[in-house]
């Protein structure tokens, strides 16, 4: 294909600069989330719009076609040298493949190169097919179009042209309006493509290039009316006038002030080009001779009293260069800016995702950091180091909440431990001990232990104990145990799970993430719980249910202490003192010996009572220590405890499976978070790009 010569001044070094600048951040993406300057074209499909296009590039546009309907077409210019001098046409994915690396893919694979001279009209109307439907649209003659998924796109169709008579150009062309429905362009297509239109013109950094029918009325040219609602001052629009040539006679005056700017007044003004008609084309009127063709024209009256620098494809080329260049320097530092405050917003946001889990090692790590975080503030936990400020009632201050609960069980065994309070050698009540904790009316341990011991006679020799008569009556005396100390474990297990959740939650910030963990721990919880009421139930058993033993000196010796001053208090009983001697009332010592002597049952009843309360004040003790050290202590505390289950060695051994479903992203985070990775990538190279440039 031959292209036209060049016929605008667009090639200083500044201009070449910009544009260059602009072009690759349009590839990048940057559009998707920040306006760029660019110059858009829009127009009615009868306004002539792509035979202006086919002048201005002079790029042969397929006339008549609905090829270029359903997606924006970019058109590069660039000047390069004869040996480099080629056509390039690629798609530049749209904000609906963003983060989609598979469909950009499959987008970017679309690339085509050719000699200028192999490029016409009929290769380009076969790239034009071929992209849409690389982007999912239809082809040109497809017949089922009633129930199609995707009608339009906002891929944008790149065409770049490279010679040595090629200016320096970019320009965009979106879809046409259309207003008569057919089968192929439906009511429900017109408002699509004028929310395409609308997304465009109403960017701030859109330069519009809006074209008119000259033989329509411009009241009736709905793009203009989109573009003053758009741009309301005109500072953005540029009118153009197509089709002077097809007017009737004496319509030429209100088109004479349209394009002197008076009917409809914009700021950058209104031109007015003379483009091939559908007769030059069969006629195979080059576009050399159309640009001849067209200053003949534009030199007849009435169109000579128009300025010279406002008719013709010549001057609208220059001004559109120059235009476009100036409105890029005033955007540019408010451009760069936006790109930087872009990718602070766009870091900022990536960083509420937490730390990157999206593969295998960075989720290892991720759970490494929170269980790291995690075993230090149980470590600190248990030795009771807190934060400054905690306060008292706070669930994390384990150590406390646990040693206050143990205090509380203590206490509470040794005051309802016990079903009979026990007596003094003196037969009076022992002030260690609740007369009334065996209930209103409960009768004294004395005749509790007689009923027992006469319910066992004929096992032994009258006047001994029989030791199974001792065990019946400790597990008697000991009933309550169970009760306290399963009560004690439900209170500290509950103290633990409550720690458990308010650490997790404390070092788990993600709200995604915590309920699985919790969901995954939480059986190992409730696990070591269970082990401790196993080991509850084993130190009861010892306690309860087998033969009483101990090693402990202390026994013998109170039992020992206890009989020789239960002696003492019965001699008392009957007036015998420490200076009493032989000559005294008391008489003889079988008198003394008298005073001594009981029966063999109540010998046998006390006896029984004096072992049962020695070997109990021992045991209790023993078994308050064994609860909190061996169930509280190993098993809610200890290493295999609830509150270490969650630990570094148990992350290690996770499979990547295991890990994925802990810690990695769900679906849509996964999707938002690579997103805004690729959306940072794109600006951190885009504002690399525009720092380049030093304005």
């Amino acid at each position: 294909m031959k292209l036209m010569k060049n016929m605008g001044t667009f090639d200083s070094e500044d201009r070449v600069k910009l544009l260059s600048i602009i072009d690759s951040l349009r590839e990048l993406g940057i559009s998707d989330d920040i306006p760029l300057p660019q110059l858009v074209v829009v127009g009615d499909q009868s306004s002539g719009k792509s035979s202006l296009l086919e002048g201005l590039t002079g790029l042969a546009f397929p006339i008549a076609s609905d090829l270029c309907t359903r997606f924006a077409t970019q058109i590069v210019l660039r000047r390069a040298p004869s040996d480099h001098s080629r056509i390039k046409v690629s798609i530049i994915p749209g904000p609906e493949a963003q983060g989609n690396e598979t469909q950009r893919a499959h987008l970017a694979a679309f690339r085509h190169t050719a000699d200028n001279n192999d490029f016409g009209v009929e290769q380009f109307s076969a790239l034009l097919s071929d992209a849409a439907e690389r982007m999912g649209l239809p082809r040109p003659g497809t017949e089922d179009v009633d129930d199609l998924e995707k009608r339009f796109s906002n891929h944008v169709l790149k065409v770049e042209l490279s010679g040595p008579d090629h200016p320096h150009l970019s320009v965009v062309d979106v879809p046409g309006l259309f207003h008569n429905p057919t089968r192929y362009q439906t009511r429900e297509d017109s408002v699509i493509i004028r929310d395409l239109i609308e997304n465009y013109i109403t960017d701030r950094r859109t330069i519009i290039m809006a074209v008119m029918d000259g033989r329509n009325n411009l009241a009736n040219q709905e793009v203009f009316r989109m573009a003053r609602a758009a741009d309301p001052t005109g500072s953005r629009t540029v009118g153009v006038v197509t089709k002077c040539d097809a007017l009737q006679l004496g319509e030429e005056g209100g088109i004479l002030r349209i394009l002197q700017n008076e009917a409809e007044h914009l700021k950058h003004g209104w031109f007015a080009v003379k483009n091939r008609s559908a007769k030059d084309i069969r006629n195979n009127v080059t576009i050399e001779e159309r640009h001849v063709n067209e200053e003949k024209f534009f030199k007849t009256s009435p169109w000579c009293e128009l300025e010279r620098n406002r008719v013709g494809i010549r001057p609208l080329k220059s001004f559109l260069g120059k235009l476009l260049h100036e409105h890029i320097r005033e955007e540019f530092p408010m451009l760069v800016a936006d790109i930087a405050a872009k990718l602070r917003e766009s870091k900022a946001e990536l960083a509420e995702f937490g730390p990157a889990r999206q593969t295998p090692a960075e989720q290892r790590l991720y759970l490494t950091k929170i269980v790291n975080q995690y075993e230090a503030a149980v470590d600190r936990a248990l030795a009771g180091t807190y934060d400054p400020g905690l306060p008292s009632d706070d669930p994390l201050k384990l150590r406390t909440h646990i040693f206050n609960a143990n205090e509380r069980f203590a206490e509470k065994l040794r005051k309802e431990g016990y079903l009979m309070a026990f007596r003094g050698v003196d037969n009076k009540p022992d002030v260690e001990f609740n007369e009334n904790a065996g209930g209103p009316g409960a009768e004294p341990i004395y005749t509790w232990i007689r009923n027992w011991y006469r319910e066992a006679r004929g096992a032994c020799l009258p006047g001994t104990v029989n030791p199974e008569i001792v065990k019946s009556l400790f597990r008697q005396q000991c009933i309550a145990w169970n009760t306290i100390s399963e009560s004690h474990l439900a209170t500290t297990a509950e103290i633990v799970r409550i720690f458990s959740a308010a650490l997790y939650k404390k070092c788990i910030e993600d709200e995604v993430v915590l309920p699985r963990i919790l969901a995954k721990v939480n059986p190992m919880i409730e696990s070591s719980i269970s082990a401790a009421e196993s080991q509850l139930e084993t130190i009861l058993a010892d306690e309860l249910s087998s033969t009483l033993q101990t090693i402990n000196s202390g026994f013998p010796t109170a039992l020992q202490t206890t009989r020789l001053q239960r002696l003492e208090a019965r001699l008392r009983s009957h007036g015998l003192a420490d200076n009493t001697y032989s000559g005294s009332s008391h008489g003889t010592v079988r008198a003394i010996a008298g005073y001594a002597h009981l029966s063999i049952e109540d010998q046998a009843v006390y006896e029984i009572h004096d072992i049962l309360k020695c070997y109990y004040s021992i045991a209790i003790k023993r078994f308050a220590d064994n609860v909190v050290n061996q169930v509280v202590e190993r098993y809610l505390l200890g290493r295999e405890g609830p509150v270490k289950c969650f630990c570094s060695e148990h992350v290690s051994s996770l499979g990547e499976g295991e890990l994925a479903g802990l810690v990695a992203d769900d679906y849509e985070t996964s999707a938002r978070r690579t997103d805004v990775k690729y959306r940072i990538g794109r600006l951190e190279k885009a504002l690399e790009i525009a720092r380049k440039a030093n304005m």
